[in-house]
């Protein structure tokens, strides 16, 4: 657990499943233009239950908790996922997946706590050298989040998804760990 000035953040655990459905289910909502899922899609809780536990070395997907003053209630209010690729002519690489903050915790400092968190991790599993992510175009502040990281884009796929009338552009960038 690693605290922060409005909570906590730490790696979730199968335990955590019915918040993490409830966040993910939020983020398909609440930003259809950043997630190729819809917030009535199926979520199997088993299956993430199974993900949440698995491989801890190479996955995790770290969660963060708003805490108030005085109030013993926590809210999982920002995940961001990360999971190295297995296959061994790839396990140089690790991709980063999942990654929202709710509207309630931005501005926070959430998202970027997050992301230090899951950069240091991925620092430290041996031999890997870079990570990638992708991301809407429309998400303007998770793209300044992630320049200012030093991630860079190295391609992009023009109306990769679309939302009603509204396209919505995968934008592919990469952060070498070197």
């Amino acid at each position: 657990m690693i605290a922060h000035s409005h909570g906590y953040l730490r790696p979730l655990d199968p335990d955590d499943v019915e918040e993490f459905i409830r966040l993910r289910r939020e983020g398909f909502a609440s930003a259809p233009l950043s997630f190729e899922q819809s917030p009535d899609d199926p979520i199997d809780p088993d299956l993430w239950r199974e993900r949440l536990g698995a491989d801890p070395a190479n996955n995790v997907t770290l969660g963060f908790f708003l805490t108030a003053a005085g109030d013993e209630r926590e809210e999982l209010v920002g995940i961001w996922g990360v999971k190295r690729y297995a296959a061994p002519k790839r396990a140089h690489r690790a991709m980063m997946w999942g990654v929202y903050v709710s509207d309630r915790a931005r501005g926070l400092g959430v998202g970027r706590a997050l992301m230090q968190e899951a950069l240091r991790r991925c620092r430290e599993m041996p031999g890997l050298e870079h990570v990638i992510l992708t991301v809407s175009h429309h998400a303007t502040a998770a793209i300044k989040l992630y320049r200012e990281a030093g991630f860079v884009e190295f391609g992009r796929e023009i109306g990769a998804a679309k939302t009603g009338n509204t396209y919505m552009d995968e934008v592919y960038m990469r952060l070498d760990l070197g």
